[in-house]
């Protein structure tokens, strides 16, 4: 167990080591305050549970990342595993560096249930998308590696076992895509150990032994390339190394050959000032070693997709040894060691540099999309092309499923993409524990719940809302399934209501009889047609009379309410055979945009869709809406409509004559009018008229707004 931990006065002289943009009062600031928060906390390991995210930021300081990120690294458990808020990170660090803390959190806010398939490709592509700074990405990679460095305390040999695979497979291959590989290279090296304890120890004394045995070896052959290089007037650093045992056992695998068997163990590395000088180099031992065919790559013409640059051969080189060697520049060997770390160009302080800061800002930006079209099986995207991660967001279930839906889907998509009934049926959500609306959008990241309950169902709203195929499709067949079941109610009452006035007894078998009939093979057809007056029960007596071979015919006042309900009928298709309730809030003419709320044994409103009381009772919980247009056909010549003007006039005499006059002249009639409030130079009147359509309405409002002494036409 540590006894001492780092303390923030060694952190800010590390960091002060290669940047001097450093604000020491707030590293210490995250130091106290990250401290505080995780006081007794405890790891596995038994040390004190701060140790771990200052273990994080001195990996961070390694790679030379910049104050924030360091801060961020201190502080990237406290949501998590204290009871610190964003807003609380905010507030005291900052917003730029609770958005890098708050990218961590999401990303730790789940665990995969198994490794391979589809939930592997999602978890990639939510490493991805969800940092939308990389900086949370290189976090999340020195938060992984001080976990692999502890693996070992884990007690459940399972647990110890998935998580290195999980590195294996997620965390490795992401460190190399963003090139990192002095991380990429450890955690390969503890997850091998972990997965293939047997192997990792008949490899690692082997590689032991040779080193010890080539210590000298490595040396010599230092000097005799450094020699070559001075030859040709260059001057170099040179070092040399044995590959990792996880290197080594994937070219035993690949190559299928045992280690006694492998020849280029050995790797140098060459740093130059100049790529003149790396070509001239190379042309150097070129001429005086044997060099193996096919092993020569030059990476600086032709950079990999992270930006690594150098050119790499094979040699038979001094001492008859196989060596491999790389040649780069300075430049190129900080990409190669911190891979993105090496492109934050605020850590250089050099402003007079653009060109370098326009190509970093590039690289920068396109890091993602060189991510998303890599390829190959340990490559992040085995999806096609057309699965871009820009056009995707990735959020978990409670349970830890990672959810893929187009950006800017709704919690309400959310749920139908769980399952149909989740959606008919849900009532609520939460996205990171925070209550919300079902037509709040989702970001990458987030953790969504959803509530439900059976008894509640969708409403016609929701169609404004939610994106997805799966969800449009699923809502509007539930929402059919429903207006249909209303429908049927609707008829059904109607059947009942008026058999058993005229005191007939119909049984099913009749009732069926009707159906077959009226040409429909089952009653809940019959009782739709009904509902939706496609048959009136005048005709289905008739149809009654034949099969019973009857006379009953409609009574007087059945009749009476019926050319009564007749007059009421607006020419409007769409609407069931229920009365047309009055409103008062709107009055729509043929030619508005309309919409019906039909409510259960009341009867159908029709609305103006702007209509603000449309828009309240469409929540309502025993309402049904309607989507209506008007029937051109059905139009009467002769019918008038009411509608309602509210009109702002200047007070003079004669003008309250001139409006009325350009009313009547369009050949509408002026009901009633109120004279509403007064000022000194204006009036406000308020106009009942009618008029046959919207076009006329429209035109005599035209005709209002044109007038000089009219300041403001509306309608009511």
């Amino acid at each position: 167990m540590r006894n001492v931990l780092k303390s923030p006065e060694e952190l800010i002289s590390c960091m002060s080591e290669y940047t001097d943009k450093l604000d020491p009062d707030l590293i210490k600031r995250a130091y106290v305050f990250a401290l505080n928060k995780h006081g007794t906390q405890i790891r596995e390991s038994g040390d004190p549970y701060f140790s771990h995210p200052l273990e994080v930021a001195e990996i961070l300081i390694n790679l030379k990342m910049d104050q924030e990120t360091v801060i961020a690294g201190i502080l990237h458990d406290t949501i998590e595993d204290t009871n610190t808020t964003l807003e609380e990170i905010t507030e005291i660090f900052g917003k730029k560096i609770s958005d890098i803390v708050n990218g961590v959190t999401k990303l730790s806010r789940f665990e995969l249930s198994s490794i391979g398939g589809a939930q592997t490709e999602n978890f990639k592509k939510l490493l991805i998308s969800a940092a939308s700074d990389i900086r949370v990405l290189v976090i999340k990679l020195a938060d992984r590696l001080h976990n692999m460095r502890t693996l070992k305390y884990k007690k459940k040999k399972s647990k110890r076992q998935f998580i290195a695979k999980e590195t294996l497979e997620i965390y490795a291959p992401l460190a190399e895509r963003v090139g990192i590989v002095a991380i990429k290279d450890e955690l390969q090296d503890i997850a091998f150990m972990e997965l293939y304890p047997e192997i990792y120890k008949s490899i690692k004394p082997r590689l032991k032994k040779l080193y010890e045995s080539s210590e000298e070896t490595v040396i010599a052959i230092s000097q005799k390339l450094s020699e070559l290089a001075e030859s040709i007037g260059i001057h170099c650093t040179i070092t040399g190394r044995l590959k990792s045992p996880y290197s080594i056992w994937q070219k035993m695998n690949i190559r299928n050959i045992s280690f006694e068997q492998l020849s280029d163990i050995m790797a140098f590395r060459i740093i130059v000032d100049t790529i003149p000088q790396c070509y001239q180099i190379l042309g150097v031992i070129h001429r005086n070693y044997l060099v193996v065919p096919g092993r020569f790559r030059d990476y600086i013409s032709t950079p990999k997709n992270n930006s690594y640059q150098s050119l790499h051969t094979s040699v038979i080189g001094p001492f008859n040894k196989r060596i491999e060697i790389q040649i780069r520049t300075k430049e190129m060997h900080l990409v190669a060691e911190y891979g993105i770390a090496a492109h934050w160009d605020y850590k250089s302080g050099n402003s007079s540099n653009k060109a370098k800061t326009k190509t970093d800002a590039m690289w920068l930006s396109n890091l993602v999309n060189i991510l998303e079209n890599t390829s190959g099986m340990d490559e992040f995207l085995a999806n096609s092309k057309s699965e871009i991660v820009s056009d995707k967001v990735f959020c978990i279930t409670p349970k830890g499923t990672i959810v893929s839906l187009p950006k800017g889907a709704t919690v309400l998509d959310f749920a139908y993409s769980i399952h149909s009934d989740v959606g008919n049926h849900a009532v609520g959500a939460k996205i990171n524990g925070v209550p919300v609306s079902l037509k709040s959008v989702i970001e990458n990241g987030d953790q969504v719940e959803i509530s439900t309950d059976q008894k509640s169902c969708p409403k016609q709203a929701w169609e404004g809302f939610v994106t997805t195929t799966k969800a449009k499709s699923a809502l509007k067949k539930e929402l059919n399934s429903l207006e249909r079941e209303r429908i049927e109610m609707i008829g059904k009452s109607n059947f009942d209501e008026f058999f058993s006035r005229h005191n007939i007894d119909v049984s099913e078998s009749d009732m069926q009889n009707l159906a077959t009939a009226c040409k429909l093979d089952q009653i809940n057809n019959l009782f739709y047609a009904i509902g939706s007056a496609e048959i009136t029960m005048r005709e289905l007596l008739d149809v009654y009379n034949k099969l019973k071979k009857t006379n009953i015919e409609i009574s007087s006042d059945d009749e009476q309410i019926r050319k009564k309900n007749e007059k009421k009928t607006l020419p409007i298709i769409g609407v069931p055979n229920v009365p047309i309730m009055p409103v008062t809030c709107c009055t729509p003419v043929p030619g508005d945009r309309i919409m019906g709320i039909l409510f259960q044994d009341r009867g159908v409103e029709i609305h103006i869709e702007e209509c603000p009381i449309f828009s309240d009772q469409q929540s309502s919980s025993d309402a049904r809406i309607l989507s209506l247009t008007w029937d051109s056909d059905a139009f009467d010549s002769d019918a008038k409509y009411l509608a309602r003007l509210s009109i702002l006039v200047l007070h003079a005499a004669g003008n309250l004559a001139q409006v009325s006059e350009m009313i009547e002249k369009r050949g509408a009639s002026i009901l009633n009018l109120n004279i509403g409030e007064q000022s000194d130079n204006l009036v406000q009147i308020q106009i009942e008229l009618e008029v046959k359509d919207i076009s006329q309405l429209t035109m005599i409002m035209a005709d209002l707004r044109s007038s000089e002494f009219v300041k403001k036409v509306t309608r009511i």
